[in-house]
């Protein structure tokens, strides 16, 4: 199986589906209250959660992504593992019921500060226990957002339909070293780095619903069955006339 990682253009929220729905998304705007939560924005469902793993979570301008709701704001986190320690521990994790969907695709959009871990490793569960690695990510520049980052999961089995299924994003060592590496060209890494989402977006496509013939019932098994029986005894009868 070939894990596809992609670069979703502005814009673009999926790749092959050309009518796509919403299955959770993470806007970070208020809601009628006025109140921002780390709460998904909208789930078709209505069963998508958030956990912060390791870090703290506050909300700052989401300004360079692509949200431009007005009010709307961007998942700050901040508190990352010391240098060399708690590789691919730290991060944030999206829960999300993919019941009834398929073809799910995972678009974000990302701000690292200079100081942050340029590497963040992406690891989806089938069973909410069991974590598999899908891809990775380096970013290449510091204190902007990079909009349209994301993952193709049409292809991975198990995904579509699944109560269970989850992702996370957690800073990883750089690949082949004991440590990691700043986002920030001319920076070292340090736990005062942080790291910002915004329009987290898991979309994909409604499951044709399958149509089951109906089965007669035994009543009208017997009446059809009565039926057949006296059309028989009415040729043999023409017959033998």
């Amino acid at each position: 199986m070939k894990l596809k990682s992609i670069l979703l253009a502005a814009g673009l929220l999926l790749t092959g589906l050309a009518h796509a729905d919403t299955v959770a998304l993470w806007s970070y705007s208020p809601d009628r209250g006025g109140i921002i939560s780390t709460k998904p924005t909208y789930t078709d469902n209505g069963n998508a959660s958030f956990d912060p793993l390791g870090v703290a979570t506050t909300f700052v301008s989401q300004a360079g992504s692509s949200d431009t709701t007005a009010g709307s704001m961007a998942l700050n986190t901040a508190g990352y593992a010391a240098q060399g320690t708690g590789d691919r521990t730290t991060g944030v994790r999206f829960s999300i019921d993919t019941t009834g969907f398929e073809n799910i695709v995972l678009s974000f959009d990302q701000r690292n500060s200079a100081t942050a871990s340029a590497w963040t490793a992406l690891q989806y569960t089938l069973d909410g226990e069991n974590w598999i690695e899908a891809t990775t990510f380096r970013m290449l520049r510091d204190s902007v957002f990079v909009k349209g980052l994301g993952f193709d999961f049409s292809d991975i089995a198990g995904v579509d339909n699944n109560a269970n299924f989850a992702v996370q994003l957690v800073s990883m060592f750089a690949p082949g070293t004991q440590g990691y590496s700043a986002t920030g060209a001319s920076s070292n890494y340090g736990t005062a780095g942080t790291i910002r989402y915004d329009m987290v977006l898991f979309a994909g496509s409604l499951i044709p619903e399958v149509e089951v013939p109906e089965v007669p019932e035994p009543a009208s098994i017997l009446l059809t069955l009565a039926a057949l029986g006296a059309m028989g005894v009415s040729i043999r009868r023409r017959k033998q006339a």
